[in-house]
């Protein structure tokens, strides 16, 4: 007999949202209940409501449409590679919008953080890292998805540049939909070690020119990514 465990509350959250969807209570393209209204119903915190989303996003049941709320998917459930690359067509100029503005911020940001940032951040940085490779072992596309933000917004923090932090936190609005879909696509997965780990080693080593260059590199890389994503056979 296996051991009696406990039910995460994310997790319960998770199973209560999908079924509103799988029972037809809330319709495909469908908006689903506002944040707070699902607080009160559910008896949770607005942080619980909001990473439920974001495991049903990545699992293909929900879209989260930055400004406008969390609705369910119009083919909900139809994960994997082929679905995460008819979202990233569907959605191509937006997205290169996004991370043109990445483009021009985040290596900005790479450059500062080698610069200023603190023992303590540069630490905390190595950890996330870490969990990061061992996320992509475990081929966990929701935690890899997490903790890719989380990289790229603790060089952001890391720059102790404010105005550079306010408009990071738009853009990751805008990105969290782009992660979930963009890292069910193996390879994209592997094309993101690498850099990770020479931004690391640049902002670790204190050399600013070389984090700004591999972050810029970095970046093309996704642009490159998308571009021969959206060219696989549907």
């Amino acid at each position: 007999m296996e051991p009696i465990t406990r039910v995460p509350i994310v997790q319960q959250v998770e199973d209560r949202i999908k079924e509103l969807i799988l029972s037809g209570q809330c319709k495909p393209g469908e908006k689903l209940p506002a944040e707070m209204e699902l607080c009160q119903r559910l008896g949770v915190g607005r942080g619980t409501i909001r990473e439920a989303f974001r495991l049903l996003q990545a699992k293909g049941f929900v879209d989260i449409r930055p400004g406008r709320g969390a609705f369910a998917a119009e083919n909900f459930g139809e994960d994997g590679e082929a679905s995460a690359v008819d979202w990233l067509v569907e959605n191509e100029k937006e997205l290169r919008s996004s991370i043109e503005i990445r483009t021009a911020l985040e290596p900005m940001a790479a450059r500062l953080m080698a610069e200023r940032a603190s023992d303590d951040a540069i630490r905390r940085l190595e950890d996330i890292h870490h969990s990061f490779l061992i996320a992509v072992e475990e081929e966990d596309a929701v935690l890899i998805a997490r903790l890719d933000e989380q990289f790229h917004s603790t060089i952001v923090e890391g720059s102790d540049n404010k105005l550079l932090m306010e408009i990071n936190s738009h853009v990751c609005q805008g990105m969290q939909t782009f992660r979930s879909k963009t890292f069910q696509v193996h390879q994209n997965v592997q094309n993101a070690i690498v850099p990770h780990t020479n931004i690391f080693s640049a902002i670790r080593s204190r050399n600013a020119a070389l984090a700004e260059r591999e972050m810029r590199l970095h970046l093309d890389k996704v642009q490159e990514d998308l571009s021969q994503n959206i060219q696989m056979p549907g």
